[in-house]
């Protein structure tokens, strides 16, 4: 082919062509082609590939077979279908793993969209046009003949007519009827590519087995939410039709029961029927499954940011309480050395006070003055420390020196080394120490907060090591009352912030549900909620106004429902776990709240394991005790093996496991080990071993020996 040109104007005919009768007439050429091209939704249909939907088309359910040849058929073609999907999802992975773009996914809807509507125009146009060149003969401008090239007149038709060129109306309404027919097709083979989405959704409904045939539009409400496909999906007229049974003419009598309140539906029943309505009728285009692609996207991060604000609030709360426990047991010993020491004795006892100022003997009031050093001030410094009272001490420092000098009642101190037998490195009682304890007088509402130690506020004080943290607390209180520096708590709906019961919307975004699967189990819920009185009205759950709840054995009643291989162990850990309050009772959002659990652990989202903490927040244990179960843990293993938990863990066969089951808790049960042991192994990453977090999950914690239990009590 020769260059592309700049198009030129065909020349028009001479008379003498007129005159031989054969006029040009001003006929619309744009509309003689689009006209004798037929360039409509027929012409589309006709050149995309078959073969794209017969790889995604279903296979007739056992529940719809009939005779035992139609059973036999229907299995060879189960077993056809499911090597087609390994091998397509092999081809998948290697694309993926040799690096290569899969941008031929549905090329031939691109060719239908982009390139035939464009080349079919081109093409009849240069047959056009050889026709009236041919017509012409001697009468055309010879040198115009030799000039024409038909590749380089066929590319200035392509560059002319391409869709981003179009301009005319009649173009542009073409070239978007074929937009439309390929955003349709697109979209129906992306919809029977969902079949795994589906199908998690279909088991969010799932009870006995099975779907009840009432529950298949909540199912058909879910799968709309879930994909967010603006309803196209759920008020879809065929789809409807199709789940009601009216698209049965013909069909058995066997088919026609299935359509039945009570009847339990397979997802293999529920897709056949859902597919073949997918293959058969336009119900969903591409561009929005695409829309809501890239909302789900925005809606997870959005729960992932949400997770890792709970995450860093229950990091929180954990260091908290770490930090209590440290600074208590520092308290403890802090405590009885106060107590012991002949000073502050004097001071409680016999009603002498600490001002920070020196006396000598022979000074007035010399018998009631304690000296302002020695071992005394130094467990006192310790004391306020411990308080969180050195921050303040330091605020109050910077304070007096910053502003202008005026009378204060803090009594200042003399240097150290005007005291006389006082060593250098001794700590006296000097202005920060007064300011420190005139904030602890100020939270026990002393009428002259001075800084003074007397022997009232120290009886006040001086608690025994069960009350630190209490008091630590007001002190905190205090400090950031008087710096007028509270945070308000972050109003977001926080269920570990607030008190206030999350909306069911809110509920089911920070959980990654539907709002009708929630409803669904909101339903479920309150069917279980039993009368007060026998013969009584059930109640029923406003929730989030007015919750109602549900006690251990109800709810283990609903569990059994949802989770029916569930065993009691599991449960009663998981019910310890969920009811955090000890009441015994469980509200709707805290059943949410498992079900969501039982969801994210059956689907294996997550290869990372929880810490000996997280274990022990997790079965109310003592960390101490998690970390002497892993050490029977790693004492049972092979030698030479070394379990790097939780980074590098390394699982422990199912016989040895047992028998260290057996050793740590009297109360063992064979039968029910191995039966738990199968139910842990199914979403275990290493077949027929389990890792130290599964092994806790298989024991039975409340049959630990007492003794253990304890001293490990004991220790904290």
């Amino acid at each position: 082919g020769g260059v592309l040109r700049t198009p030129r104007q065909v020349p028009m005919m001479n008379s003498q062509v007129m005159k031989a009768g054969q006029p040009l007439t001003m006929n619309d050429e744009v509309a003689k082609i689009l006209k004798g091209l037929k360039l409509d939704k027929a012409f589309f249909a006709d050149r995309i590939r078959p073969e794209a939907l017969q790889e995604l088309k279903p296979t007739i359910p056992f529940e719809l077979l009939a005779t035992d040849g139609q059973i036999e058929e229907g299995r060879n073609s189960r077993r056809q279908s499911k090597r087609d999907s390994i091998r397509r999802s092999t081809r998948r992975k290697m694309t993926v793993m040799n690096g290569v773009a899969q941008r031929n996914t549905d090329f031939d809807i691109y060719l239908n969209e982009a390139v035939m509507p464009v080349l079919a125009q081109a093409l009849d146009a240069l047959c056009r046009q050889l026709t009236k060149m041919q017509q012409q003969g001697d009468c055309l401008d010879p040198k115009v003949r030799a000039r024409f090239n038909p590749l380089t007149w066929l590319g200035q038709q392509l560059l002319r007519r391409h869709p981003k060129c179009a301009r005319t109306p009649r173009r542009q309404l073409l070239y978007k009827g074929f937009k439309d027919w390929a955003d349709w097709e697109r979209g129906r083979r992306e919809m029977l590519r969902t079949r795994e989405d589906v199908q998690e959704v279909f088991g969010h409904f799932m009870l006995r087995g099975g779907v009840s045939y009432e529950t298949i539009w909540d199912v058909l409400v879910a799968v709309d939410d879930t994909l967010k496909l603006e309803g196209c999906f759920k008020n879809n007229r065929e789809i409807q039709r199709a789940m009601q049974g009216q698209n049965l003419q013909g069909a058995s009598l066997q088919w026609k029961d299935r359509f039945q309140n009570g009847v339990l539906w397979t997802f293999e029943e529920f897709w056949y029927h859902l597919a073949n309505t997918l293959m058969m009728h336009e119900v969903v285009p591409y561009s929005v499954l695409a829309r809501g692609a890239e909302r789900k996207a925005i809606e997870l991060k959005e729960q992932q940011e949400w997770m890792e604000k709970v995450r860093m609030a229950e990091d929180e709360k954990s260091g908290e309480e770490e930090l209590k426990r440290h600074l208590t047991q520092e308290y403890a010993v802090l405590y009885h050395k106060l107590m012991a020491n002949p000073q502050i004795q004097s001071m409680i006892n016999e009603g002498k006070i600490l001002t920070g100022d020196y006396m000598r003997q022979g000074d007035i009031g010399y018998e009631y003055e304690v000296m302002p050093h020695g071992d005394h001030i130094q467990l006192l410094a310790e004391f306020l420390i411990l308080l969180g009272l050195e921050s303040a001490k330091k605020k109050e420092e910077e304070v007096h020196e910053s502003t202008i000098k005026k009378p204060t009642v803090f009594r200042s101190s003399a240097k150290a080394k005007n005291i006389e037998g006082a060593k250098e490195e001794e700590r006296y009682w000097d202005d920060g120490l007064s300011s420190a304890w005139a904030m602890l007088q100020k939270v026990h509402h002393v009428e002259l907060c001075d800084g003074v130690v007397d022997g009232e506020v120290l009886k006040q004080v001086l608690v025994p090591p069960v009350g630190f943290n209490l008091l630590r607390g007001k002190v905190e209180y205090e400090m950031e009352r008087k710096a007028d520096n509270r945070q308000e708590s972050d109003d977001d709906g926080l269920l570990l912030q607030s008190d206030e019961k999350p909306t069911k919307e809110q509920l089911a975004s920070r959980l990654g549900m539907t709002i009708s699967r929630l409803e669904w189990l909101h339903k479920l819920f309150e069917s279980f909620l039993q009368p007060d009185v026998p013969g009584g009205l059930a109640p029923v759950c406003l929730y989030p106004e007015c919750p109602a709840s549900l006690n251990k054995e109800q709810m283990r009643a609903l569990v059994s429902e949802v989770e029916p291989n569930l065993s009691h162990a599991q449960f009663d850990a998981r019910f310890k776990r969920i009811d955090s309050d000890g009441s015994g009772m469980i509200e709707f959002d805290e059943f949410a709240a498992w079900v969501h659990s039982s969801d994210v652990r059956v689907a294996g989202a997550s290869t990372i394991k929880m810490t000996f903490e997280e274990i022990a927040n997790r079965y109310q244990e003592t960390v101490e005790l998690i970390s002497y179960l892993h050490s029977c843990f790693q004492d049972q293993m092979p030698d030479g093996v070394i379990d790097g938990y939780p980074s590098d863990p390394a699982g422990l066969s199912k016989l040895e496991a047992k028998f260290l089951a057996g050793i740590i808790t009297p109360g063992f049960d064979p039968v029910e080990f191995d039966d738990n042991f199968d139910l842990v192994d199914a979403g275990s990453r290493q077949k027929g071993f389990c890792d130290f977090d599964e092994f806790v999950e298989l024991l039975e914690l409340d049959d630990l020996p007492a003794e253990l239990r304890d001293r490990f009590e004991d220790e904290n």
